[in-house]
């Protein structure tokens, strides 16, 4: 679960050293086991573990049994793909497609917007794994924070597939990562477009509540937009009846410009924080100088139209 109001805190750089867990103020050294036999550490993944706190959400936790797998190397992926399979335990799963991350980046976190991917082995596994539903938004988050430009024939291979909606989104979303340029979805917009503003009534609008309605808050902004500038945007009807906001969170402004509104969706190009939000199930494109906003399935369909159209040789840069 994401969300965008939090206070300043005490931020220390990470050491980019291998079995250091970055925290606010500092790092964690792990402690490795290396004589468990790998089975062993791999089927305490089962039990009920917790990531550990980092006091920052673009650190991820892992914890020191992840860490011990990991430092088995590039031998471990089998053995967790095979786990991954066969084990029972939604949490079991996790943990070890956390873990193939942990592998994939050497143990090292090296940044806090960005981050290094190594191991072709490791991402060649979570690629395998992107197509199963259960898995798509986890892997697909951890994959986008090192976005490969190897990465997107296979993503549209995916999207061009009988895929449904829930493995489609995420993939849709993350596109903007991959910074691909004449993209048809995710547009430039002129200042004149990122300007047009509304107003929203918000209570506590510094108070993001637990049960706070985020997506019946973005449907109000759609329909505010859409009727106080008819001949600048477009809202496709089926928007308001879908789910649009199942991980992220937020609270919209009151005075709300377009700008603001992309910015707090996670869906703007660009956006800062993509390193780590897919955003919302909702998605614009920019047409005769008019913005649209669409579902994921119209965006889906404008990429797959647009991927159809590459040449081999545009599309062969990509591999």
């Amino acid at each position: 679960m994401s969300q965008s109001l939090f206070g300043q805190v005490l931020d220390v750089a990470p050491t980019g050293r291998q079995n250091i867990l970055p925290v606010e103020g500092g790092g964690i050294k792990m402690k490795i086991d290396s004589i468990t036999p790998l089975n062993k550490l791999i089927e305490k993944l089962n039990e009920n573990w917790s990531f550990l706190e980092t006091g920052k959400g673009y650190w991820i936790g892992y914890t020191e049994d992840m860490f011990s797998i990991a430092s088995r190397g590039e031998i471990a992926i089998p053995t967790l793909m095979e786990f991954i399979k066969n084990t029972p335990s939604k949490k079991g799963k996790i943990g070890a497609i956390y873990t193939l991350h942990l592998i994939g980046i050497d143990r090292q976190i090296v940044g806090r917007f960005e981050e290094k991917f190594v191991k072709t082995e490791a991402r060649s596994a979570l690629l395998k794994l992107l197509p199963q539903p259960e898995f798509t938004y986890t892997v697909t988050k951890l994959l986008m924070r090192d976005p490969w430009k190897s990465d997107v024939p296979y993503l549209f291979e995916i999207l061009q597939s009988e895929a449904g909606e829930e493995t489609c989104w995420p993939i849709v979303n993350s596109l903007n990562r991959y910074r691909i340029s004449e993209l048809p979805i995710t547009n430039h917009l002129t200042d004149s477009l990122q300007g047009l503003s509304i107003r929203l009534k918000v209570e506590n609008e510094n108070v993001l509540e637990p049960d706070f309605n985020f997506t019946g808050q973005i449907k109000e902004a759609l329909k505010e937009f859409r009727n106080r500038h008819p001949n600048k945007i477009n809202v496709e009807e089926k928007l308001f009846a879908d789910e649009l906001s199942k991980y992220y969170r937020t609270k919209l402004a009151s005075s709300l410009s377009i700008s603001n509104f992309l910015r707090s969706l996670a869906i703007a190009q660009n956006y800062p924080f993509s390193y780590l939000d897919i955003g919302c199930k909702i998605q614009y494109y920019l047409e005769n100088g008019r913005l649209y906003f669409c579902t994921i399935n119209t965006a889906r369909q404008r990429l797959i139209n647009w991927w159809k159209a590459l040449s081999v040789e545009e599309k062969n840069k990509f591999g």
